[in-house]
């Protein structure tokens, strides 16, 4: 079974909202949690984070 997420916010870990070169890389679509690993997101319990330009963001996940 193929469990859909949706990426509903990207921010630091401060809140501030990442740039939209990282946060348009996610939006638009269903991840499988799978997916989202294959593209560097790491999944840890109840959060989501991902590196880019130089930083930790943290992915909020919806589930669909």
């Amino acid at each position: 079974m193929f469990e859909a997420y949706r990426v509903v916010q990207v921010t630091s870990p401060e809140g501030a909202a990442a740039p939209p070169e990282v946060a348009e890389r996610f939006q638009g679509r269903a991840w499988s949690l799978h997916q989202l690993e294959e593209r560097g997101v790491r999944i840890t319990g109840a959060a989501a984070w991902y590196l880019a330009a130089g930083r930790q963001w943290q992915l909020q996940l919806e589930q669909l």
